[in-house]
């Protein structure tokens, strides 16, 4: 099986990156892996024997779509290929359709979730989607979504969650807030802190953890929020920090590649978005032992069941974050039962031998459907 990926992730240019190596395990798979992505650079070499990077230099967002699908299409006039996989329901989702069309290729669609889903964006997802020979979704939640708004079969859809790599989930010992102090640690040990791990963007909604945390200081002066990642948001995020004269109580840390001793510091974990397809810091802290406090979107209710392994809110409701924070800083026996069902929790997940069959059988799905038309 020779594949073609279009990936939304420059870092695939870095081969010490998690994302790189990850490809090179996928070209185990597969006969052969090329990968196409926007970057900042032209370039093309070689991350395995049969695993190849091919980057097309960013300068218009229109234009780059078209230099990207006619290098594509060059590729694929010399050499044939059997499978398009791509992880964009939007306008590359649609490149890769008409590609898909043109040299007669198995299209694989990933679902990892929907953001600015209006208009011609709605429009497109509805088109890429419903064409699709296989789509592979990370969550059951997104299953039913993709069923229910999008018309796909079911027998289509593979549901394969985000695999991480972490010696945690295997139930080896954790000792946390241990070590010498570094620059980021608490300054005292009763200091409650709570971590909020993503991009920040508008559908995170971290705006409302902010909000929670300025009504809790005034009965609690030893808490913290600790916000670590970067984006659009965060210079309003840092403004309204101010504004509400708690700045010294939430730090803001951007992007960082330990986030093992964020985890460790911390005593809760906050995930707050609108929407989500999975959650993929939520495994990260349930694999450190960390309650968590989640809306109910992504993983919620399939691997973070309100009471057992976390305390799941409805989308948007501060009062119903407040009352569960409050909850997790004056319950000791809760935080601990519901660290340890988090971690429980994250045990049943696919390991990554079951994960890797099962994005071979989606694969295998798309060169099975592709004769019929899309």
């Amino acid at each position: 099986m020779k594949i073609l990926n279009i990936s939304l992730d420059k870092n695939v240019l870095d081969s010490n990156a998690a994302v790189a190596k990850r490809m090179v395990d996928y070209g185990q798979l597969a006969d052969k892996f090329t990968i196409f992505v926007l970057a900042d650079e032209n370039r093309e070499f070689n991350l395995s024997g049969n695993v190849k990077v091919v980057s097309v230099k960013k300068s218009n967002k229109f234009f780059d779509l078209l230099k990207l699908k006619r290098k594509a299409a060059r590729v694929l006039n010399s050499e044939k290929y059997d499978i398009i996989t791509v992880q964009d329901t939007y306008f590359i989702g649609w490149m890769a359709l008409k590609l898909a069309k043109k040299f007669h290729l198995g299209l694989e669609v990933q679902v990892h979730g929907f953001e600015k889903f209006s208009g011609v964006r709605k429009l497109l997802a509805k088109r890429v989607l419903k064409k699709a020979n296989a789509v592979r979704v990370v969550s059951q939640r997104l299953k039913r979504e993709v069923m229910r708004d999008f018309g796909v079969q079911e027998d289509r859809i593979t549901t394969v969650p985000i695999y991480i790599d972490i010696v945690l989930k295997t139930g080896l010992p954790l000792q946390r807030r241990a070590g010498t102090p570094t620059s980021f640690a608490r300054n005292d040990n009763s200091t409650f802190i709570f971590l909020t791990v993503g991009r920040l963007v508008p559908v995170k909604n971290v705006a409302m953890q902010i909000d929670a945390l300025a009504e809790i200081t005034k009965k609690f002066l030893q808490v913290e929020l600790w916000i670590v990642g970067d984006g659009v948001e965060r210079q309003y995020l840092e403004i309204k920090n101010q504004k509400l004269k708690i700045k010294n109580q939430i730090k803001f840390f951007g992007w960082q590649n330990d986030l093992e001793k964020f985890y460790k510091q911390a005593d809760c974990l906050l995930l707050t978005s609108n929407n989500e397809g999975w959650g993929l810091a939520v495994v990260e802290a349930a694999a450190h032992g960390l309650p968590i406090i989640m809306t109910d979107v992504g993983l919620a209710g399939e691997v973070i069941k309100n009471g057992e392994s976390g305390i799941v809110i409805p989308v948007g409701d501060r009062k119903a974050l407040v009352e569960a924070m409050i909850k997790i800083i004056e319950d000791s026996g809760l935080r601990k039962k519901l660290g340890e069902g988090a971690r429980k929790a994250i045990k049943t997940l696919p390991s990554k031998e079951e994960t890797f069959a099962l994005y071979k059988k989606s694969w295998e799905l798309a060169l099975k459907n592709k004769n019929q038309k899309i």
